[in-house]
């Protein structure tokens, strides 16, 4: 598969395996790095691998988490108050820590989140929860808040930032089959539907993001770029999940909720990106690649 894609940075999300199960094919794969955030608690859930060749791209630093709050694998030493030449840096300050609603080292328990520095950019590759019920939703919320708070001080410190992977959120109704579904389920008018939670702050980290009303204290500007997007601005049904319950797939009938996005400053670096829908690297989701 790697072959396939003749890609120089992979991120995978949902990996769903524990330490244990992990074998050679996974970890040894003949050039290339990998690394994994996996859940500490809950058994065949989450998971996030980023893969990088070696021949290309070497990463200076790695965490683990958005919070820095979880430690080295060999450290008893968090990754926020370890040795400064070690630390990536854009920790959530202790106020938008406080201001979490679910203990911070719960929110990093879960395998959602890995983040590589190299010379030239911050890599975050992340599986953000999706929207399962009301407690789920307390969890979802600050996980994403901290990962915008995380973004933004990076963006403060001068790094630029790439953010790839599963946010579990379509940011307008271009980006959903079901959005017309979705208002009249949920007897949203199309300003309350744009403006749910996950979606808003999503939006505002994104140029060109639907925003109604003043924007939120501490997010007056966007920080990122939505790559495939802004190759193609109007391009219906370019989802990237489907259903595999209801064989939503060969109809269409899907989010778009997976992203590769960059700092803002980073946009002439690239020369297109695309949904990947031809290659079945999974039934219910789609590839997306930016070169």
């Amino acid at each position: 598969m790697f072959d396939i894609l003749e890609a120089d940075i992979i991120v995978f999300q949902e990996t769903k395996i524990q330490r244990k199960d992990l074998v050679d094919d996974m970890v040894l794969v003949p050039g290339w790095d990998c690394y994994w955030s996996l859940p500490k608690h809950k058994k065949g859930y989450s998971g996030v691998v980023i893969y990088t060749r070696q021949s290309v791209c070497a990463p200076i630093r790695a965490e683990e988490g958005i919070t820095g709050v979880l430690c080295p694998p060999t450290s008893i030493v968090n990754f926020s108050e370890g040795p400064e030449d070690q630390r990536i840096g854009g920790y959530p300050t202790k106020a938008q820590l406080e201001a979490s609603l679910v203990d911070i080292t719960t929110l990093d328990s879960e395998g959602r989140c890995v983040i590589l520095e190299f010379p030239a950019f911050v890599l975050i590759g992340v599986y953000s929860p999706a929207n399962r019920g009301e407690t789920r939703d307390v969890f979802r919320l600050s996980f994403l808040d901290l990962l915008d708070a995380r973004i933004r001080n990076l963006a403060d410190m001068g790094k630029r930032v790439f953010l790839a992977g599963d946010l579990n959120i379509s940011r307008e109704e271009l980006d959903t089959a079901n959005a017309e579904a979705a208002m009249r389920k949920t007897g949203y008018t199309r300003e309350e539907y744009i403006s749910t939670p996950a979606r808003r702050m999503f939006n505002q980290l994104l140029e060109g993001g639907k925003v109604i009303e003043a924007r939120d204290e501490g997010r007056e500007a966007p920080v990122l770029w939505d790559i495939c997007r802004g190759f193609h601005p109007d391009r219906k049904g370019m989802f990237t999940c489907w259903e595999q319950k209801v064989n939503a797939r060969p109809g269409n009938y899907g989010s778009r909720i997976d992203y590769v996005t960059c700092s803002l400053s980073m946009k002439t670096w690239f020369s297109d990106s695309n949904i990947q829908e031809g290659l079945m690297v999974s039934f219910e989701r789609c590839v997306i690649s930016s070169s």
